[in-house]
């Protein structure tokens, strides 16, 4: 019985994240745009679009992306095709992966005498369904998020590592997964070492010699990748609140408006580092406010749920009945102290930026308050076992739970998100692209990063584009942006699609628009938020 309701969950997890994965969200956004042209571009050219032969960190729309899911990403678009499927096809496997993983990892977590044989069975199983149907691991799944590969890799090394203490092999495994973790994501750099650091010291007495030597060559192969994707590090260093002008700009003044009035609170208070420490405080706490985690969640407009946060109202209340119960019994068996280390670390990516909190940074939090929620439900049963009412309403009121996020998502989210996404610019594309128009096609939106969809959704050859494409200065933000390459030229100004920038250009051949601007030719075609203008 155990066994077909495990098989379920995995069914309803693979059945959740991959069916309509080409249209749900209904178009990529641009650093999904950019890893799946990125991935097209090694396959033909061994090149990123850059011109970059096989490059460790990936500049893209501006940023430096991490490589592993690029690469990765060229099995699939190698099998399928350059299309939305192929870029979010790891995504969505890993979080099918997650999935299985919490279920084994908790059984491993909780195989112990001080907790029953058939607690952390139940345990595995509820952590499972938890993370099955859960918005924010299902939400994630379907978007090409690097985060979302790197926390499976996470995972799947956390209980190979557990396993490691009996076994070498798989020791050593768990080491090489947190490798390709820290390859993935650039959180990841961050949270995976403090992490490991002391995950470590709390098993130091089951360390070896032999576990130490492969510690210490996973510690060198760190230290190397640190190193590599400097540019990564460095670029993501202007994210966080260390660096950010507004955030300096705000302390020098607020302190020395403070310095005039009380010299002793502006040399204390208002002393640089508890300033600092005060705004990663705040930045962590609200990680775990309601606010984002049931309510709105994170700020960017890309990883909001419409209506909701990122859990279920039970999943908090049976969380903090976990944390609970696992307080009480930490001191029995200290392989739970992993589980109090991953809940106090997990926020620290997230609340040393400026965003905070922020869905993404802080993803390694997801698995983390679902098994403190199973753990809840598990402890919860002897209570309410006899209580078969209670037991229906909890059952009835997740149901309802489960049926609004899936409403939200799949009815409001794709009309929200519409505004912030290029919904029809892909059947746009293809539209123009099956008239072998003669002359240029305009697109607007320079600084959006525009030039990544006709690369991806026409499959634009990379060794043209590489040697073809006009390449914006860096703005204050050391964003870069292509404006013209083979047909295509992408502006911000109407007027430059009326006068081209070369008068040698000729009339334009076609003109793709949103909706809400305004144009003299005539309308050949409409998708979504864009029109095509065939003047």
């Amino acid at each position: 019985m155990k066994s077909k309701l495990f098989y379920l969950i995995v069914f309803l997890a693979f059945f959740s994240r991959f069916v309509g994965l080409s249209g749900l969200p209904p178009a990529l956004n641009r650093d999904e745009a950019g890893i799946g042209y990125n991935a097209y571009s090694l396959i033909q050219t061994g090149r990123d679009e850059h011109g970059q032969r096989l490059p460790l960190a990936f500049q893209s729309i501006g940023d430096y992306k991490m490589p592993l899911y690029i690469y990765a990403a060229t099995i699939p678009v190698s099998l399928f095709g350059l299309n939305d499927f192929s870029i979010r096809f790891w995504s969505a496997l890993a979080g099918v992966v997650s999935v299985i993983t919490v279920y084994y990892l908790v059984r491993e977590l909780f195989h112990s005498r001080s907790v029953p044989q058939a607690q952390h069975h139940s345990g595995g199983v509820l952590a499972a369904l938890l993370f099955a149907l859960n918005p924010w691991a299902i939400f994630y799944s379907r978007i090409a998020f690097e985060a979302n590969l790197a926390l499976a890799f996470f995972l799947v090394g956390l209980f190979f590592t557990l396993r490691g203490f009996k076994n070498i092999g798989y020791f050593a495994s768990g080491l090489g997964l947190f490798l390709l973790a820290l390859l993935t994501y650039s959180s990841s750099l961050i949270f995976i070492p403090v992490f490991l650091a002391v995950y470590f010291f709390v098993n130091r007495r089951q360390l070896d010699r032999q576990r130490l030597v492969f510690l210490a060559v996973f510690l060198s192969a760190t230290a190397l990748i640190v190193g590599s994707l400097w540019s990564v590090s460095a670029q993501k260093s202007s994210i966080t609140i260390f660096s950010d002008p507004a955030t300096i700009d705000y302390y020098s003044r607020t302190r020395t408006e403070v310095f005039d009035q009380n010299q002793f609170l502006a040399r204390t208070w208002w002393n640089k580092y508890v300033f600092f420490a005060r705004r990663v405080g705040d930045n962590y706490l609200a990680t775990f406010s309601p606010k984002f985690l049931l309510t709105q969640g994170g700020n960017h407009p890309w990883h909001q749920i419409p209506g909701m946060g990122y859990f279920y109202p039970l999943e908090i209340v049976f969380a903090v009945i976990g944390l609970y119960w696992l307080l009480r019994r930490v001191t029995r068996n200290p392989q739970l102290v992993t589980l109090l280390v991953w809940l106090l670390l997990a926020p620290l990516p997230s609340a040393i930026t400026i965003d905070a909190p922020h869905a993404t940074r802080s993803f390694h939090l997801l698995p983390l308050i679902l098994i403190l929620s199973a753990l809840g439900v598990a402890a919860s049963y002897p209570y309410l076992k006899k209580r078969r009412l209670i037991i229906f309403l909890i059952g009835l009121l997740y149901v309802v739970n489960f049926s609004y996020f899936a409403y939200q998502y799949i009815t409001v989210y794709p009309k929200k998100i519409a505004g912030f996404l290029p919904v029809g610019i892909k059947e746009s594309l293809k539209f123009v692209n099956q008239k072998n128009l003669d002359g240029n096609i305009y697109l607007t939106g320079i600084h959006d990063s525009t030039y990544l969809y006709p690369l991806v959704y026409t499959g634009f050859d990379p060794q043209a584009f590489q040697s073809q494409a006009s390449w914006t200065k860096p703005d204050s933000a050391g964003l870069t942006n292509a404006y013209a390459f083979g047909q295509f030229v992408i502006v911000d100004d109407l007027k430059d699609v009326a006068n081209p920038f070369d008068s040698a250009q000729g009339k334009p051949a076609a003109v793709i628009l949103p909706q809400d601007l305004n144009y003299q030719g005539e309308t050949a075609a409409s998708f979504g938020n864009y029109r095509v203008f065939l003047p």
